[in-house]
């Protein structure tokens, strides 16, 4: 049970982690008071590191990869075995791996999941429309989400989704470091058993054995590689879909004119989406590495020096947008919003992300519309480098 009162900012600035657990609730508090004190911060957790807040610093740092290099890692406590592949890789090296990728990710590759994706959502609504209530994390986000990226995306069986999901939630959300690379070493031994069963074999045409078959620079990717990019993707895909699922429905349970206003014009899901990402985003930080001294925020800098960026601290940057602690579904800079990243290494998942989430909106609306989130609802959530909803309960009229 996390601790919901008594807890001041202060307790939690000093030597900030994202993996305290008094974080879950105290999150945006705590990065409001450091945004106030300035954009950039010490911790000395996990050896030491610097914490930037503030929304131009954050954009600096993940656009310029010269001086802030991904190649040193983007897990702060060094807690996996496995370098991720391409985000672990700067510029030339990682262009050369995201045009193998990027066809898989486009825009066009995420609709022609969306009737596969929707008949699943109905199924699942099926099972709890009648009841009148339902914890839309459980029954509908979590499963919608595994079906996308371990039946339709990787085509893995039951079984090893359920691997997958439980060394991913022990690996991102564990509070104990130990716990934490059990999970990371348990993802890194599957996804290494998995490449080994393809070994040698004709492609299935599938993703995983496209990247397997593909290349890079003009030569094979290595299974190495293909080890890096897989658990990536895992790490990457599932868990910030489900949290964006239940952030969205969320803000729709509690605003019920945005709700309304979207059943009634699909056209406004965009910017639902949108707002949403910017105000509870599902990535809470990603680490990178100093390449020379340098001033940062006033802060200054040596070379080796690690720095976490906050993304959901620069999406709520009072400097750049207006009342940032409310759902504004008319945010007229709502494009400043940087909660899928930026330069080079921005998220090559975002379109799955929005398809994903447009999907799942949509057919619960159109079979929920009056959906609820009760007003003395507890919501606990998950937190590590992602943050969303634990638990989403809703009441609605039941249905068939």
């Amino acid at each position: 049970m996390t601790v919901a009162t008594q807890i001041e900012p202060e307790d939690l600035m000093a030597n900030f982690d994202v993996h305290d657990e008094r974080l879950k609730d105290h999150l945006y508090e705590t990065l409001e008071a450091m945004r106030r004190r300035g954009p950039v911060h010490r911790s000395e957790a996990h050896g030491g590191y610097w914490v930037v807040v503030g929304h131009r610093e954050v954009t600096q740092v993940a656009r310029d990869w010269r001086h802030f290099s991904s190649a040193g890692g983007v897990v702060l406590a060094g807690t996996k075995p496995q370098k991720y592949v391409p985000v672990e890789y700067d510029p030339p090296q990682h262009q050369s791996f995201r045009r193998l990728l990027n066809p898989h990710f486009s825009k066009e590759a995420a609709a022609a999941f969306e009737p596969l994706l929707a008949a699943f959502a109905d199924k699942l609504i099926d099972q709890f429309i009648a009841d009148g209530a339902a914890d839309l994390t459980e029954a509908y986000a979590k499963p919608l989400a595994a079906h996308f990226f371990f039946d339709l995306f990787f085509g893995l069986s039951p079984d090893e989704a359920a691997q997958c999901e439980q060394a991913t939630n022990k690996a991102m959300f564990s509070s104990s470091v130990e716990d934490q690379v059990a999970g990371f070493s348990q993802l890194e031994k599957y996804v290494r058993q998995l490449a080994v069963r393809r070994r040698g074999l004709p492609s299935d045409g599938g993703f995983i054995d496209s990247v397997r078959t593909g290349e890079v620079d003009g030569r094979p990717v290595t299974e190495e590689e293909l080890i890096g990019i897989i658990q990536l993707m895992i790490v990457g895909g599932d868990d910030t879909a489900v949290h964006t699922i239940g952030n969205v429905l969320l803000e729709l349970g509690r605003h019920h004119d945005i709700r309304d206003r979207l059943a009634a014009d699909r056209s406004l899901m965009p910017a639902v989406l949108e707002e949403t990402i910017r105000h509870m985003p599902p990535a809470v930080s990603i680490m990178r590495t100093v390449m020379e001294d340098m001033e940062l925020g006033g802060q200054q800098l040596k070379a080796g020096d690690r720095v976490i960026l906050m993304w959901s601290s620069a999406n709520r940057d009072e400097a750049v947008f207006e009342s940032p602690a409310e759902f504004q579904l008319d945010r007229e800079n709502i494009r400043q919003h940087i909660a899928f990243g930026g330069g080079v290494h921005k998220c090559i998942g975002e379109w799955f992300a929005r398809t994903i989430v447009s999907v799942a909106v949509d057919r619960l609306l159109r079979r929920l519309p009056d959906l609820v989130v009760p007003d003395d609802a507890r919501i606990d959530y998950r937190m590590g480098q992602s943050r969303g909803p634990a638990t989403v309960p809703v009441t609605f009229t039941a249905g068939r």
